[in-house]
């Protein structure tokens, strides 16, 4: 590991620094393997509750290294090792929330598609300079951003290549929570520490949403873990504490 990415854990919470600071947090080709590897590491820890990624202070990441730009068909790489973040963050079974600060640009607002809760602060914004780079966005990013936030978003960042505050997020539901500046981190780590129930239901709940984002229309699937859910020892268990909680016997 090189350190690009900084991984730490308290209490069942793991927090995930980018770590490029001489570029501003640029997605270098470098930083997007190593995210992979720790994102892999954290499928077998099953003692976690919930992950935070976050940037700095100042800023959250720039996007695309251009460094490792070159103009040709190798820059896909890119794109494919972004999809792979995002699937993997996806593939958690815990909350995986993003503390933004600062600039959040071109591909690190699709890293934001990996995550489940965007608390960003103040001061953040949200920008893609695709066109203004020659570039037709990855399609599949696209086509995940338009289901989840529509086509009103997607015309103002994309096409129209507009600086979106917060707070236009926030009424677009692509953020969740805006706090003041340097409180983003703060404020995700409380909503973190809160969420105590990550067990299967959460996971199968937190699968069925991304399969509905991605368009899967047949809920045959969904219908038999719901069936096998509903009387596993599980939901047995927690209805029982409920139950005990408010004193029905």
């Amino acid at each position: 590991m090189t350190n690009l990415i900084l991984s730490e854990i308290h209490g069942g919470v793991c927090t995930f620094t980018l770590n490029n600071p001489s570029k501003k947090n640029a997605l270098s080709l470098a930083l997007l393997t190593e995210f992979e590897n720790r994102l892999e590491q954290l499928q077998e820890n099953d003692k976690l509750r919930a992950l935070i990624l976050k940037g700095t202070d100042d800023y959250f990441s720039v996007g695309a290294d251009l460094a490792d730009i070159s103009g040709t068909l190798e820059d896909q790489e890119i794109d494919d090792r972004i999809m792979q973040v995002c699937n993997l963050m996806q593939l958690l079974p815990i909350p995986c929330l993003v503390a933004v600060e600062g600039p959040c640009v071109g591909g690190a607002v699709s890293i934001l598609l990996g995550c489940d809760i965007m608390v960003a602060s103040e001061n953040a914004y949200f920008e893609i300079p695709a066109i203004k780079l020659g570039l037709l966005y990855n399609p599949v990013s696209m086509k995940q951003l338009h289901a989840r936030f529509g086509s009103g978003i997607l015309t103002r960042l994309f096409l129209l290549g507009e600086r979106c505050t917060a707070h236009t997020l926030l009424q677009t539901g692509m953020a969740g929570e805006i706090v003041q500046d340097t409180k983003a981190y703060q404020k995700a780590l409380k909503i973190a520490q809160n969420i105590t129930d990550t067990g299967e239901a959460f996971s199968a709940t937190k699968s069925l949403i991304i399969a509905l984002e991605n368009g899967e229309y047949d809920l045959s699937h969904w219908k038999n873990i719901r069936e096998k859910n509903l009387c596993s020892t599980e939901r047995i268990a927690s209805i029982n504490k409920v139950k005990k909680k408010l004193g029905i016997d």
